[in-house]
């Protein structure tokens, strides 16, 4: 799917929402304002419950603790390994676990890897398996943007039907001397999740509905009426 910018809906309606989202955070200087977001999506979407997954270098951006004490949920390791020595299948965990994942901040490294398939990670491999819909919001250093690599890699990633590129906003580089391609606002991701929930549930209405009607077409000769 190609780049989507929803509105968000900000009726009393829209604020009753529930979701069990998973939203994975990348290693880019926007984690730092992850905790800022979270504490806007529980004033905005009260009834949604929130896990958050960590890449190793997000953690040098943010807090694991501080998450899981926003979100009242353990921050989730992008490891096989348990605190207890054995291994885990986490990527089918997390594939199916929620209504929908945000990749929220989505690193260069972590776009990439998705562009090419890459199974390195149960990150990684939980975003390519799963069936819910995944909306993706890249952060790009200066200059980054426009390479046709990464174009290529956006054109990949984009093509897959359950996935949903939120366009990046243009801010201040904090390396640079100038404007560079920054995470969109979080209410934009919120509202293409939602948007694509919506169309998928609206799908699954209208398929369940024409199997229970159950049209039958028949071919008649006119030249041999039958009673059907």
């Amino acid at each position: 799917m190609a780049e989507t910018e929803v509105e968000f809906d900000r009726s009393a309606a829209g604020k009753e929402r529930g979701a069990r989202l998973l939203v994975l955070a990348t290693g880019t200087l926007s984690t730092a304002h992850l905790p800022f977001w979270l504490n806007w999506l529980s004033a905005n979407r009260p009834c949604y419950e929130v896990t958050v997954g960590l890449t190793d270098s997000a953690r040098h951006f943010v807090s694991p603790t501080a998450l899981a004490a926003l979100t009242k949920r353990a921050v989730v390791a992008n490891s096989w390994s348990t605190p207890a020595g054995s291994l885990e299948a986490v990527h089918t965990r997390l594939a199916t676990a929620y209504d929908g994942i945000l990749v929220y901040p989505a690193s260069v490294a972590f776009l990439s890897g998705l562009a090419a398939g890459s199974g390195a990670s149960p990150f990684h491999l939980a975003v390519l398996g799963t069936q819910v819909p995944v909306v993706i919001a890249p952060s790009f250093p200066p200059g980054v943007a426009g390479n046709p690599i990464i174009g290529d890699a956006l054109a990949r990633v984009g093509a897959v039907p359950n996935y949903h590129l939120v366009k990046p906003h243009k801010g201040k580089s904090r390396s640079v001397d100038g404007e560079t391609d920054v995470t969109a606002p979080m209410w934009d991701a919120i509202g293409s999740y939602e948007a694509a929930l919506d169309a998928t549930l609206d799908s699954a209405a209208s398929t369940s509905t024409a199997a229970q009607t159950g049209t039958v077409d028949v071919d008649v000769d006119v030249a041999h009426p039958v009673s059907v």
